[in-house]
């Protein structure tokens, strides 16, 4: 019984490593092994006081999350557009093809208007611009 629990605590402890591959003086990779396969890096250091969700991938590198840059009013409209593209306009299509249709489906149409709202709605949520996110957190959160 005491050996399972240190090999517990062990295994815990283990767990909790966090290594990060540099190369050029920027974090290009994160993991709790220390072991990068097929990654050139200059080199690679145990990080002890972090673990992997203190890190955010942004521009090809690994920042912590408190380091990454707030959005420009620019990279969101970009995000966003990119994700109606990719989420809203296959619902109004959808949308479309029901209106075309020569019995309309009333009920359906409704439904499909109601979850593309949702979805514009949530991709708001998810791509702030930063003015929103004043109103949304106050001041002090910018």
């Amino acid at each position: 019984m005491q050996l399972e629990t240190v090999g517990l605590d062990l295994f815990t402890q283990k767990e909790k490593q966090m290594f990060k591959a540099i190369k050029e003086s920027k974090i290009i990779a994160v993991n709790e092994t220390g072991v990068f396969p097929c990654l050139v890096c200059d080199t690679v250091e145990e990080d002890p006081e972090h673990t992997l969700d203190d890190y955010e991938q942004y521009n090809c590198e690994y920042l912590l999350k408190q380091d990454v840059p707030v959005p420009s009013v620019e990279e969101q409209k970009q995000k966003r557009a990119a994700a109606y593209v990719e989420e809203v306009d296959p619902i109004t299509a959808h949308i479309q093809r029901e209106r075309d249709e020569t019995e309309l489906d009333e009920d359906k149409i409704a439904a499909l208007i109601a979850e593309r709202k949702e979805k514009v709605a949530e991709i708001k949520t998810r791509y702030p611009y930063p003015e929103e996110t004043e109103e949304i957190y106050g001041d002090n959160n910018t």
